[in-house]
């Protein structure tokens, strides 16, 4: 019988000989342009991946898209039989470069390696741990003993705007998934600062406000509503009078984060009195809080700015795909969980801490699926996402191939429950 310690020094052993090519595929990931539309897609970096993994002959492989132009990318390692079945998740879509490219040191498109860090757009968010994902399954495959269940590779499109065309797509037609792990980086102090077993969801509103459109040269002689004011108004009210039913989570005592004026418009020119202006917000929301609750609560704050802004006109409108995107949790008793604590503390010298991951991610789209999954666990910092300079440690990488190949080869090594041998 091949012991745990076995298996790890012989993941560790292929690992360390696969290190350049683990880093180039990173590399290659972040050189092709998967910004979400109309700035990119996800054509180009699925083709890519689809042919490397037919080159590693990594299981049977198929691509699924509700849109063409947003295909996903899914891979499957048949295990012997009797064991369960894993999938391991990332997205491919990154978020636009957007007015900080003047902040940039060097090309987001064009990776670049300093001082133990890979920079380059989407390197953090998630391109490292796909990488990661790839060579992890390449080395629970190649390097411990055969996999009894099956190892799911779910390469999706279409995170970065709710998810919609990719995990929520894909995660009903994924079969026989027993438990998934997602690796959204997992720290934004230091890396691997949290397993994280709960993820907030997103619940994203506008608040639109109508005034009078008319000469601004006139707007102390007549009676007239500026749309961009009465706005400042209810952003600054919003922040301090909206009252939201949740409680603070268990794990770590996070609470909701809403975050105003992520958007922002109004006016139409210089000499014209605003006639309409509206903000728009994302809210972080907590389990157990709900859409309708959320509503009550919005309707509440808003019929109280009637009463105290006579002839007020504004009402909350939802967005669309990002309306409601439900927070998700794993039981923190579920044995995945204690399969990655295992996985890290032998890769990282000790266990993270379990706590909750401050973003949204495609967890939600799994857990309705039926399939438990971690909503958080991978290399790179959350700090870098979504800004300039985006960029991930190397040996982190490393270690996320680490962990993901002990991960599998524990969970889907068993065979009718026993230690895999």
């Amino acid at each position: 019988m091949t012991s745990v310690t076995d298996v790890g020094t012989s993941i560790d052993v292929f690992l360390d000989r696969k290190r350049g090519a683990l880093l180039g595929l990173l590399a290659d990931l972040v050189r092709i342009d998967s910004q979400i539309p109309p700035f990119a897609d996800e054509r180009q970096i699925v083709e890519y991946l689809r042919e490397r993994l037919l080159e590693f002959e990594l299981g049977t492989i198929e691509v699924l898209a509700s849109d063409p132009r947003r295909p996903n990318l899914i891979a499957r390692i048949i295990g012997a039989g009797g064991g369960r079945t894993l999938m391991l998740n990332g997205h491919l879509d990154t978020k636009p470069v957007g007015d900080a490219r003047s902040l940039w040191r060097s090309d987001p498109h064009v990776p670049k390696v300093r001082d133990g860090y890979l920079y380059g757009l989407g390197s953090s968010d998630m391109k490292a741990a796909v990488a990661a994902m790839v060579f992890g399954a390449l080395a629970a495959r190649d390097a411990g003993p055969p996999l009894a269940g099956d190892l799911v590779l779910a390469f999706v499109a279409d995170e970065e705007a709710g998810g919609a065309l990719g995990s929520k797509f894909v995660a009903p037609r994924l079969e026989g998934v027993d438990a998934g792990l997602i690796g959204e980086p997992s720290g934004w102090d230091h890396e691997w600062q949290g397993l994280h077993l709960v993820s907030r969801g997103v619940c994203g509103f506008r608040v639109r406000v109508r005034g009078t459109q008319m000469h601004s040269s006139l707007s102390d002689r007549l009676p007239s509503v500026n749309a961009s004011r009465v706005m400042a108004e209810l952003m600054r009210s919003l922040a301090e009078d909206l009252q939201l039913e949740f409680t603070p989570h268990r794990l770590d005592g996070s609470t909701p984060t809403l975050n105003i004026g992520v958007l922002v418009s109004g006016g139409v020119y210089f000499g014209v009195v605003p006639g309409v202006a509206e903000f728009a917000c994302d809210l972080r929301t907590l389990p157990g809080m709900t859409k309708a609750a959320v509503e009550e609560s919005l309707r509440n704050w808003l019929d109280e700015q009637r009463e105290q802004i006579p002839g007020l006109e504004a009402e909350v409108q939802f967005e669309p795909d990002l309306s409601w995107v439900a927070p998700a949790e794993i039981d923190r008793e579920h044995e995945l969980v204690a399969v990655a604590q295992k996985a890290a503390a032998d890769v990282l010298g000790a266990t993270p801490p379990l706590s909750v991951f401050p973003g949204g991610t495609d967890a939600p789209w799994f857990e309705a699926a039926g399939i438990p999954t971690i909503p958080s666990f991978g290399p790179g910092l959350l700090t870098y996402a979504h800004g300039p300079n985006e960029c991930v440690k190397l040996e982190s990488v490393h270690q996320a191939a680490r962990i993901y190949a002990r991960m599998a080869s524990a969970f889907c090594g068993a065979r009718n429950g026993s230690e895999g041998a």
